[in-house]
């Protein structure tokens, strides 16, 4: 079954019909439908996003502006530089509010319609589903008797997270494989979080919610030299929801 997406159809209020629609059709680039075809009580303009929901204006004697509403439009990368620039030269784009917390390959731009409502425009690139390594080559983390059985500890030199368990050791990446941000151990909940999404990890990497379909934290080779951890941070693994339950051994004399 698809899965239904957020509205089917979005009713905007406008103050001038006339100036909106313009905006909405050569600012936004939306695709116009047509004039009062939705059964409403005042004139209406109708237009169809990308991804094939509508959008309504909605003709009233005055907009509040005030009202706390987050309207998101997504847009290939391609079309979004261009609604960008157009947003600019009008004057009305705000800039990207939450930059600093932005994935790579995510780009966003907030902006003010004719009548001050705030909107967003969104698009994500295909960097954004590419979960690349840290790239340090083979960095020795420590000893074995370093991790205790239980713990959780970010290796700043090898950018992952070294897991230990009565199974064994696991490398995982600090990479989300959501949408390529950072994750963060919560000791609280035995969890990793992604605070771009809400995101949630278990302690080997499976992942447990909110955004449906979301792999496994990838996980990064491990070679035991002594009672040393090498880990390979050059190739990450893809898991499965089974595969990420796995650990690697620690081999039999090894503290």
């Amino acid at each position: 079954m698809a899965r239904a997406l957020h509205f089917f159809n979005k009713i905007v209020h406008v103050s001038d019909l006339d100036r909106s629609e313009r905006f909405f059709r050569d600012a936004l680039g939306l695709e116009f439908v047509g004039r009062d075809v939705w059964p409403e009580d005042a004139p209406t303009a109708t237009f169809k996003t990308q991804v094939g929901q509508y959008v309504t204006l909605l003709s009233v004697p005055e907009v509040d502006s005030s009202r706390a509403e987050h309207w998101n439009f997504m847009l290939t990368p391609e079309d979004f530089k261009i609604v960008q620039d157009r947003l600019r030269e009008d004057g009305c784009a705000i800039g990207d509010l939450r930059d600093e917390f932005r994935a790579r390959g995510e780009m966003s731009d907030n902006y003010y319609d004719p009548d001050s409502q705030m909107m967003q425009i969104t698009a994500i690139d295909a960097e954004a589903y590419l979960c690349l390594p840290a790239r340090l080559g083979k960095v020795t983390v420590g000893r074995v008797s370093d991790f205790a059985e239980g713990s959780v500890t970010y290796v700043e030199g090898a950018r992952c997270f070294i897991v230990r368990t009565r199974d064994g050791i696991l490398a995982l990446s600090e990479v989300c494989t959501h949408r390529n941000w950072n994750v963060e151990y919560q000791p609280e909940h035995y969890r990793f979080y992604c605070p771009i999404h809400g995101n949630k990890f278990t302690r080997t990497g499976a992942h447990i919610a909110p955004t449906e379909g979301t792999p496994p934290l990838r996980a990064y080779p491990v070679e035991f030299v002594g009672d040393q951890i090498v880990v390979n941070t050059d190739v990450n693994i893809a898991r499965t929801p089974e595969g990420a339950k796995k650990m690697v051994p620690i081999p039999a004399g090894v503290a």
